[in-house]
């Protein structure tokens, strides 16, 4: 009956600094803007674990119920709300200083998450296994390569938007190209292809749009890019397995049948629970009430979780606010044009695109991008954030 959660040193000293914030009577004016100015995104958390509670109504219906699952799903859920209301606070107080210092030193500890997968995956190369890479797929000090790569892949819209909106530079250089190519070793299929479908709905976007500079500019980007990955394809194995393997999507034994096969047992769940879903955290125990046999795995889908978890209210509860943020980014795209507006619109994609593969719902670091997203499509025109 123990409730099982997976925390870090950083979620407590987040819960413990959001008390002292809160405690502190000198800051009740600071928390008053806060809720203000941003009361879209910490909105849209509440209701989502309202929803998750509102779920659990069917644990009573159900034969099969895991309790434990349930509550620290919505405890990891409150953990992640602690993380955006702190990360708000102290944005807010802060400003341009304190986001400069998180993009700063997210660039340094992307660079090393970076080089801990490109050596593990050379030393596995030539019969080292480090215990950072699984299978030769690299995953650093992440637990999984899929994780690797949906870090890397928010680690690469924050170190252009750090490149572009701090030191005016130009957005590809060493630390993106590291980026990358750490991103192809991970061998993950979600994070590859989903950076690649980002940068071109944004290029298409940005045709519609008639804005042929930023076009041009993109257009460059992506040539570099693809003269220096086949120079690299051509002269090295490296790259090779991650080539191998996202090609082969589809073919048997490669996994993507059984996700297949969990997200058609997900829908069909929801079928039988179309309001409210089956219950928070319910899909494993409800797949021996439904079918007779226990899954292992959850649906491997962030949308199928909650619409099968959560029924449609808490399908529409998780996907209003993404939706709002992007059609916010396009906007201000039409009518600024800024080349942050693109970065920051290329990664939101990008995660979007991810959480159909791998569930996202509880990962501190897409939290702290969803935050610093919409803290920067806020601030528009003060010029403390310009």
């Amino acid at each position: 009956m123990m409730i099982q959660l997976n925390v870090s040193v950083s979620d407590f000293i987040m819960i413990l600094m959001l008390y002292w914030v809160i405690s502190n009577k000198e800051n009740r004016e600071l928390i008053a803007r806060v809720l203000g100015n941003y009361k879209h995104i910490i909105i849209y958390l509440l209701l989502l674990i309202y929803v998750c509670i509102l779920s659990m109504t069917n644990y009573f219906l159900n034969i099969f119920v895991d309790i434990t699952y349930g509550i620290s799903a919505i405890l990891k859920l409150s953990v992640n709300f602690s993380y955006i209301l702190v990360f708000l606070i102290y944005l807010e107080k802060y400003k341009r200083e304190l986001l400069i210092f998180i993009l700063r030193w997210w660039r340094i500890t992307a660079m090393i998450i970076s080089l801990l997968c490109i050596g593990s995956v050379i030393l596995y190369q030539f019969g080292i296994d480090n215990g950072m890479t699984l299978g030769g797929r690299a995953q650093a000090t992440l637990n999984d390569p899929n994780l690797a790569a949906l870090y890397l892949v928010i680690s690469f819209s924050f170190i252009m938007l750090y490149s572009n909106y701090v030191e005016k530079k130009f957005m590809i250089n060493l630390s993106t190209v590291l980026i990358l190519i750490a991103l192809f070793l991970t061998a993950s299929r979600g994070g590859i292809i989903s950076i690649l479908l980002a940068v071109v709905i944004v290029l298409f976007l940005t045709f519609m749009l008639g804005r042929m500079r930023e076009l041009l500019i993109f257009i460059a980007i992506m040539s570099l890019f693809l003269i220096a990955f086949l120079w690299v394809n051509e002269t090295s194995e490296v790259l090779r397995f991650a080539i191998d393997r996202v090609t082969s999507v589809g073919s048997e034994g490669d996994g993507t049948s059984y996700r297949v096969f969990l997200w058609m047992s997900a829908f069909d769940m929801w079928t039988n629970n179309p309001l409210i879903g089956i219950g928070i955290g319910q899909f494993i125990a409800y797949s021996t009430e439904m079918y007779g046999v226990t899954f292992m795995n959850i649906p491997h889908n962030t949308y199928l979780t909650f619409l099968t978890e959560t029924g449609m209210v808490g399908f529409l509860a998780f996907l209003w606010f993404p939706l709002y943020l992007f059609f916010r980014l396009v906007v201000f795209i039409t009518t600024n044009g800024e080349k942050k507006y693109y970065v920051i619109l290329i990664g939101l994609i990008a995660v979007g695109i991810q959480a159909i593969s791998i569930n996202i719902e509880n990962i501190r670091f897409v939290w702290i991008y969803l935050t610093i997203a919409f803290v920067l499509s806020y601030h528009t025109k003060e010029k403390l954030w310009r």
